[in-house]
């Protein structure tokens, strides 16, 4: 069994007054720069103890394992990865301070004697070591816990005949690159230049209709792209990063959750920064008076995949509606629901399949990141999306709550 050694969780410092006239407060900046990174480190291992919580509990298995000087990588059979840092090193033990002299007049006091060095701070991370077997991976923390995940099978990868790509809307993982124009005169470089200063109109959402109309592309990795049809009030799906997690209390300044239309109450899947908001639906009513035209994901260089899955979760907006209720609905039963329903096409625009997914089912709203599963839609060249609720959500002029949903982690297949 393969074992690899990993740093020891630090200990918790307490910094003492200091008295006297004057003192050397290098050794205080020192400590002060080490528990800055402590900090970094464990914010890190929070994020990784997450990924392979959701790992563990989704049945994902190991794929393969890249290990470098600094860290150690998972890589799951759904494209999704875990990345254990090393801890540091403890800090070496401070000298003894040497003793002083006597004092003048009476016999002179002796000198005390130097104090002994400080033993070295423990290793900062919260791992403690990985082994490996032919079956397993054994992940142990440092206060003795253990996480067992399972290692794909040569039968398991062999029956794959495809890899997963992920678009994360995360500056520093996808490969987004923006065509030449600029929006609003902001220029695109990255996926966190999408995100509107504004929730709600804002300068990138609700330009006017043109060149400059809001779009992006994962090209060169999932190579799904989306482009709005009007701006954001006739439907969409904006890059975000706002979280408010009191999805019950609109904060000073704000009129009404409409203007919060970007927040969810737990940021990106995985603990990461950036997501999607999707905004848009078609009923009897609103088709007779604007463009309501279904939002869609597609494939912008043509080629038909099977998107795998993506994840979901409520937004801020939908969660203050159905949980509080509105100016338009009141708040949910026992007996309600709202769905999202992903429709796939080919390229010829016939309907491969449907299939649903619940964010409010009896009265019970999702409030963390579940997995969709995408994949019964079969190979497609884009998806579009719609929203169906309860009779106590719609009325006389059709859905009355909010059309919202965030998504994050959009996994698509390629054949290998």
């Amino acid at each position: 069994m393969k074992k690899y050694l990993l740093g020891v969780a630090g200990a918790m410092v307490a910094l003492a007054t200091l008295g006297g006239c004057s003192y050397d407060d290098d050794p205080v900046w020192q400590r002060f720069d080490e528990l800055e990174e402590q900090i970094e480190q464990n914010s890190s291992d929070i994020e990784t103890l997450t990924a392979l919580l959701d790992a563990l509990n989704n049945g994902k298995s190991i794929v393969a394992i890249e290990e470098d000087d600094d860290s150690i990588t998972l890589i799951f059979d759904d494209g999704s990865t875990a990345t254990i840092n090393h801890g540091r090193d403890g800090a070496d033990g401070k000298d003894g301070a040497d003793g002083k002299d006597g004092a003048d007049g009476k016999d002179g006091a002796d000198g005390k004697d130097g104090k002994d060095g400080v033993n070295g701070a423990d290793g900062d991370s919260l791992f403690a070591s990985i082994e490996e077997s032919d079956t397993e991976v054994i992940i142990t923390l440092t206060d003795g816990r253990t996480i067992r995940l399972q290692k794909a099978t040569d039968s398991q990868e062999e029956e794959l005949d495809y890899t997963l790509r992920v678009l994360t809307f995360e500056d520093d993982t996808t490969c987004f690159t923006p065509y030449s124009l600029d929006y609003a005169g902001v220029e695109i470089t990255t996926w966190s230049d999408l995100i509107d200063d504004m929730q709600y109109g804002g300068a990138l959402l609700y330009n006017n209709y043109g060149e400059d109309i809001y779009y992006w592309y994962d090209e060169g990795n999932t190579e799904l792209f989306h482009q709005f049809t009007t701006p954001y009030w006739g439907g969409g799906h904006a890059i975000s990063n706002y979280v408010i997690e009191d999805y019950e209390t609109i904060p000073d300044g704000y009129n009404g959750w409409y203007e919060l239309q970007l927040a969810n109450p737990i940021g990106g899947h995985n603990l990461s920064s950036n997501f999607a908001i999707h905004n848009g639906y078609s009923d009897f009513f609103n088709s007779q008076i604007y463009d309501s035209s279904l939002q869609t994901l597609e494939f912008a260089d043509g080629v038909e995949r099977v998107i795998d899955h993506m994840w979901v979760t409520n937004t801020c907006y939908l969660l203050n509606s159905l949980t509080y209720g509105d100016g338009f609905n009141a708040p949910a039963t026992a007996d309600t629901f709202v769905k999202v329903i992903a429709y796939g096409y080919n390229s010829a625009e016939e309907e491969t399949g449907s299939v649903e997914f619940m964010l409010c089912e009896n009265g019970e709203c999702i409030t963390e990141w579940q997995k969709w599963d995408l994949s019964p839609l079969g190979k497609v060249a884009k998806v579009a999306f719609n929203f169906a609720a309860s009779e106590d959500q719609s009325g006389s002029y059709g859905l009355n709550c909010p059309a919202y949903f965030a998504y994050d982690d959009i996994a698509v297949r390629f054949e290998k």
